[in-house]
């Protein structure tokens, strides 16, 4: 290739990947914006509804804090019933709480149960996490089968009737339950019941409000919240005081600056206001109109079925791929690629994954690990010469020297267990097999192209980590490495130790405000 053209060649791809940087943070900024909307939308044709986002039904272990009955001589769950054996001490059930709820705006824990015997029952909670456990109700639970509804930190509710700052709340939720020993505890279902005064009628008209301005009769106040960190705190103490008790306060979110950024504001708005919700600033109509078409629309509890259907295709598919692949070389490689990318990005992208694995979600895991396994095996292998782990290591420097560079002394970092590395090394070595010798060695096949395939590759490679914006632009860059790393040696291992260690040296170095945590999906927005 003559000098001009590949200096034109080079200023090209430059352009190619600074573009790809840019065009992953926007679609990072979208999938926030469009969670916040979506969120926000939900949360107020419940409000509209007089409903509850607070429900809990004893499925399985993964439905109570810790997936154990902490004091119980033995538990175990039944048809959607957890059934407690008693112990010579009383039992404790937590129930998992998404943030701090606010007990102005649901006050009533609704618990339907059956017990053998009379059972002393107590509702724990904390202020914050780190505040001392107190009591927020107590009850005597009869021995047959009943609901109990029991008015949560009833004194301090008084209290706070006419100052909204002083509104109970709790960020812990525990039912103690004491009972003689051997005898058994039923939980059906709990939920926090709102407070019938706490609806909110999406027919009246929206009034966007500063800090400090008092709501106007009639209409549903929005507080728009200042972008400047210096000043928000005060403002939102302004909304804690100003807003009408008993309901929900509406807050505008700023979005400009990062998603980190934003997702850090959002925690702000929500230790000091628990029972907010928060609208993306630029998508208010939108938001309130989503909100006004699902209360408008039937109650749709259950859209499984579609889901399994949609599996089930994905299943034939993949079955189709291996029995009868294309004749085509090219035809037959994008095809692999598209049906290996699928699973993932579909569990990223669109179920989306928040941590608890539900059966589809297995079976989704399941189909496309067997898919990527299966695949007519390319020249790849396990070790490489000294200079791939020369090379491989290289990147594990230079994600050290970057983390160290903007690691912040004082500024909260992420803590590492040995448990935690060794499950992220085999992780890494099951993405790399997935990203190289599954797609960038099919994408090499397609293109012919070493950079072109690698940065096809480390692309799907940063989508994977959707919405996290700053490990997608991270893994984009990684990727490129790799899977360029990949098509020098077709060696996994190296490429398994490096992005292993890479990832580690910068969730080890980064602070918070940089690195949010290394989580994707749903349990991103957590």
């Amino acid at each position: 290739m003559a000098p001009g053209r590949r200096l034109a060649w080079g200023l090209g791809y430059a352009a190619l990947l600074l573009l790809s940087l840019l065009a992953l943070h926007a679609l990072a900024q979208h999938a926030w914006i469009d969670h916040l909307k979506t969120q926000a939308a939900h949360a107020l044709a419940l409000a509209a509804r007089g409903d509850t986002p607070y429900r809990w039904k004893m499925r399985s272990d993964e439905d109570i804090i810790a997936g154990r009955v902490f004091g119980a001589e033995e538990f175990r769950f039944e048809q959607g019933v957890l059934i407690v054996r008693a112990g010579e001490q009383p039992f404790e059930i937590g129930l998992a709480l998404p943030r701090t709820v606010d007990l102005s705006l649901f006050p009533q824990l609704e618990i339907a149960a059956e017990s053998d015997a009379p059972a002393a029952l107590a509702v724990l909670g904390r202020d914050t996490l780190v505040a001392p456990q107190r009591e927020l109700a107590r009850a005597t639970f009869p021995p047959e089968a009943a609901t109990l509804s029991l008015t949560l930190d009833a004194a301090q509710a008084a209290t706070a009737a006419n100052d909204p700052a002083l509104a109970p709340q709790t960020a812990m939720l525990r039912l103690n339950v004491a009972l003689p020993a051997g005898r058994e505890f039923r939980l059906r279902a709990a939920r926090l019941a709102r407070r019938s005064g706490a609806t909110l009628d999406l027919a009246r008209p929206l009034r966007v409000l500063d800090a400090n301005a008092q709501p106007e009769a009639g209409t549903i106040s929005v507080y728009r919240l200042p972008l400047q960190s210096g000043i928000q705190a005060a403002d939102l103490d302004a909304i804690r005081h100003l807003r009408v008790p008993q309901q929900a306060p509406l807050v505008l979110l700023p979005q400009r600056g990062r998603v980190e950024q934003q997702v850090t504001l959002r925690n702000a708005v929500f230790a000091a206001l628990p029972g907010a919700i928060l609208i993306p600033e630029n998508a208010l109509d939108d938001t309130v109109a989503a909100a006004r078409a699902e209360l408008a629309a039937p109650l749709v509890r259950d859209a499984l079925p579609l889901r399994w259907i949609l599996l089930a295709l994905y299943a034939a598919a993949l079955l189709a791929a291996r029995l009868r692949p294309p004749a085509s070389p090219a035809v037959r490689a994008a095809l692999e690629i598209a049906l290996a990318s699928a699973g993932p990005l579909w569990l990223v992208l669109f179920e989306p994954f928040s941590g608890h694995v539900t059966a589809r979600q297995w079976a989704l895991i399941a189909l496309t690990v067997a898919f990527a396994a299966s695949l007519t095996p390319r020249p790849w292998r396990w070790n490489g010469s000294a200079r791939a782990w020369i090379l491989a290591l290289a990147v594990v420097g230079v994600a050290t020297v970057f983390g160290l560079l903007l690691h912040d002394g004082g500024g909260e970092t992420h803590a590492l267990s040995a448990g935690h590395v060794s499950r992220y090394l085999l992780w890494a070595l099951a993405q790399q097999y997935l990203i190289c010798a599954v797609c960038t060695e099919r994408w090499f096949a397609l293109t012919r192209n070493t950079a072109l395939a690698a940065w096809l590759g480390a692309l799907g490679f940063a989508l994977l980590h959707t919405p996290n914006a700053a490990l997608m632009l991270a893994t984009f860059i990684g990727g490129l490495c790799w899977c360029r790393l990949y098509l020098r040696e077709r060696a996994l291992l190296p490429l398994a130790l490096s992005h292993a260690g890479s990832a580690l040296a910068l969730l080890a170095l980064l602070p918070r405000s940089l690195l949010l945590s290394a989580e994707v999906s749903a349990r991103f927005f957590q």
